[in-house]
């Protein structure tokens, strides 16, 4: 594909996903422009890079010698370049689409689930890397290991990709492996129950090669299911099924875990006899169970056991995964991509486990109404672990709410919460901001020495973090 393409053009490539597609497009000798609604700090260092970046969609600023047109999945039919794309007959493909295709040569690995992916994909490519596998590793977040941040560039036969559920995604590839982390109903904008969900992960199981490798985590329960129906055809195909979690069934197994000093100890066993003794700087089981993955997904791929413990033990977390924006003044701020109850919860108790004792303020921006209202029962006893709370009105993604979701705000998730408080005979501070800013002159008014101050969400709001 590389050979063909002398102009390709990135619509929203501001975007993770999109500004990693730039990296490599541009490091293969392609020209790339693009275009996005705002200014972040991915455009910012595209254009440092010395790509052509319109703010704003504007089809008058389309280059004229474009080949091939990427855009991102909130780029609706509409827009105006798409628009103007169509009339110029330019084929168009979304990011994940065209991944396929740039890779088709190569032993696609995707790592999937609907949490923990971009740590998951961070921490096998790290592994791999360490273990002289040269892997190309694309992730969703960037990760201090990779001098790209969102991409590590190999010479190697393996791609390792964060496969995006979202929209089915992921469905655009015929991968060699697959590493599935958990299923939880999320984008409910997209699959309406939880069944709509397992069964994109179910096709995506029917597309692993013959005789790939299927990577699972043993102890969620939905994971489980799927596998037990599908185990029979994925092993008729040859496809290898590796298992790890806690419990005694999987084949990868953690055990020993300890906290102390800002790390967290534990051992991993398998059946073939490894042994790894691990030391990791993150905190939460949350992701020990990532780490454990990963792990799992590198033994089954032939890395070594002493090259995963080194990457495990380097290992200082990504991009607004609990990620330390700063501690001075006796205050830790942390910056943290969650946006799901159950990434809300764990992220709180992983907290809890490696600062005792110590409040935690957390300023919470819900993503998206569509999400907010179909989950809204779930987010209430989210925030159980929060000392302090703020809720930001709702981030709202263009095109993805109908008119019930509109009726939904955070003021509504405030009055469920201070119920919720009540009958649990709980008193705390408790507001709402109707934007990040007002939630800035929150924290600087609560905000005291021995703080733990999280910043969450997956919209705008992590951008106060720093400000704290």
């Amino acid at each position: 594909m590389s050979e063909t393409l002398t102009h390709v053009h990135l619509i929203g490539i501001g975007g993770i996903n999109m500004s990693a597609i730039a990296k490599l497009l541009v490091r293969a000798g392609v020209k790339v422009s693009g275009s996005d609604a705002v200014v972040s700090e991915q455009t910012d260092e595209l254009a440092g890079r010395g790509i052509y970046i319109q703010i704003g969609h504007d089809a008058a600023m389309m280059p004229p010698d474009i080949d091939l047109v990427v855009y991102s999945s909130a780029v609706p039919e509409t827009n105006p370049e798409r628009v103007a794309a169509r009339a110029r007959g330019l084929r168009q493909l979304t990011n994940f689409e065209f991944l396929a295709e740039w890779s088709q040569e190569q032993e696609v690995v995707l790592v999937t689930g609907t949490h923990g992916k971009s740590t998951t994909t961070a921490l096998a490519g790290m592994m791999l890397a360490e273990s002289g596998f040269d892997p190309l590793v694309i992730v969703g977040s960037k990760a201090p290991a990779f001098f790209d941040g969102n991409v590590r560039y190999g010479a190697g036969a393996l791609w390792l990709i964060e496969g995006d559920e979202y929209a089915r995604h992921f469905l655009a590839f015929q991968p060699a492996a697959v590493l599935i982390n958990n299923i939880e109903l999320d984008h409910t904008d997209i699959f309406p129950t939880l069944d709509s969900l397992v069964d994109a992960f179910r096709k995506l199981l029917q597309q692993v090669r013959d005789g790939g490798l299927v990577v699972v985590n043993a102890d969620d329960r939905n994971v489980g299911t799927l596998i037990g129906g599908e185990r029979r055809a994925l092993e008729a195909r040859g496809v290898r099924i590796v298992t790890y979690g806690y419990g005694a069934h999987a084949i990868v197994r953690v055990s020993d875990e300890g906290i102390r000093a800002g790390e967290q100890t534990f051992l991993l066993k398998d059946d073939a006899g490894h042994l790894l003794r691990c030391q990791l700087h993150v905190p939460g089981r949350m992701n020990v169970t990532n780490v454990t993955g990963a792990a799992a997904l590198a033994l089954a791929l032939k890395a070594e056991p002493s090259a995963i413990q080194r990457a495990i033990a380097a290992f200082t977390g990504i991009w607004r995964r609990f990620e330390r924006v700063s501690d001075k003044d006796g205050v830790l701020v942390v910056s943290d991509y969650g946006h799901h109850p159950t990434a809300i919860r764990v992220t709180l108790e992983a907290a809890r486990s490696f600062y005792p004792g110590r409040r935690i303020v957390l300023c919470f921006q819900p993503h998206q109404h569509n999400r907010t209202r179909q989950l809204f029962l779930d987010f209430i006893p989210a925030f159980d672990l929060a000392d302090a709370l703020i809720l930001v009105e709702i981030y709202d993604v263009h095109g993805r709410k109908t008119e019930q979701d509109a009726a939904i705000s955070s003021v509504a998730v405030g009055e469920a919460v201070r119920q919720h408080d009540i009958e649990r005979f709980c008193q705390r501070p408790l507001e709402y901001a109707r934007d990040p800013a007002a939630a800035l002159e929150i924290l600087q008014r609560w905000k005291k020495k021995g703080d733990i101050v999280i910043v969450m969400g997956a919209g705008d709001v992590y951008k106060i973090a720093e400000r704290v």
